[in-house]
C-alpha cells in the first residue's frame, strides 16, 4: 500500500511545484491508464496498463529519494521497447478507431516524454541534478 501512497505524494508534489508539469503528467498517463482498462482485452491494453502502472511506482520511488530529480524519467525505460512495439502493431492493427487513436496517442505522447528523458539525463550528467521549477 505504502508504493500507491508514494505514487499520490509524487503527484501531490508536482502538482504544488509545476502547473505545466502537472498538466503534462495528467496527458501522459490518464489517458494510457483509461485506455489500458478500456482496451483490457487485447494485449495492448494489457501491456500499456502494466507498463504505465510499474514506471509510476517506479518514478514515485525516484522521487521519494530524490525529489524532482532528471532521472526520474528512467522510469520510462520500459517504453523504449513497448513504443515501436505498439506503433508496429498498430500498423497491422484490425479493428475500431478508437483503440488506434488510443494507441498512436501513445505513442506520440511517449516519444515525446523520450526525448524529454534523453535531454534530462544529459543535463544530469552535465549538473543539473534537479528541475528549475522544484519545489
Amino acid at each position: 500500500m505504502f508504493l500507491v501512497s508514494d505514487v499520490f505524494a509524487m503527484i501531490r508534489d508536482i502538482r504544488a511545484a509545476s502547473r505545466v508539469v502537472n498538466a503534462w503528467g495528467a496527458a501522459l498517463n490518464l489517458p494510457q491508464l483509461v485506455g489500458g482498462v478500456v482496451f483490457a482485452g487485447r494485449l495492448e491494453g494489457q501491456l500499456v496498463l502494466a507498463t504505465v502502472i510499474v514506471t509510476l511506482l517506479i518514478a514515485a520511488q525516484i522521487h521519494k529519494r530524490s525529489p524532482f530529480s532528471r532521472l526520474t524519467g528512467l522510469c520510462h525505460l520500459p517504453w523504449l521497447v513497448l513504443a515501436p512495439w505498439l506503433f508496429f502493431r498498430l500498423q497491422s492493427a484490425d479493428g475500431d478507431a478508437p483503440f488506434r487513436v488510443w494507441g498512436y496517442y501513445v505513442v506520440a505522447t511517449m516519444a515525446i516524454s523520450l526525448a524529454f528523458d534523453a535531454f534530462d539525463v544529459v543535463r544530469h550528467v552535465k549538473g543539473a541534478k534537479k528541475f528549475a521549477w522544484r519545489a
